[in-house]
């Protein structure tokens, strides 16, 4: 008899469970800085680097968790350009 069936692979993950974890985790804080933004539609990332009139300073409340998940996020951003 088979055993059980075994979680997906993800090559950078082990498995597909805990590619869901993180995958998760950036959801639930995308969902928290929209929130502090307001839900204003994405902006080009060059468009964006060319205005000046976005510079007001929004709430800094986030957890260590959440910032350092921020962190991870900003350099995966980095390894993709």
């Amino acid at each position: 008899m088979p055993g059980s069936v075994s979680d997906s692979y993800d090559p950078e993950w082990s498995t597909g469970e805990r590619a869901q974890r993180i995958t998760d985790a950036l959801d639930k804080l995308y969902g928290k800085v929209s929130d502090l933004l307001g839900h204003p539609k994405p902006v080009y990332i060059l468009d964006l680097l060319d205005r000046d009139d976005l510079d007001a300073r929004v709430s800094r409340d986030f957890t260590i968790k959440e910032w350092r998940i921020l962190r991870f996020s900003l350099e995966r951003s980095k390894e993709s350009i």
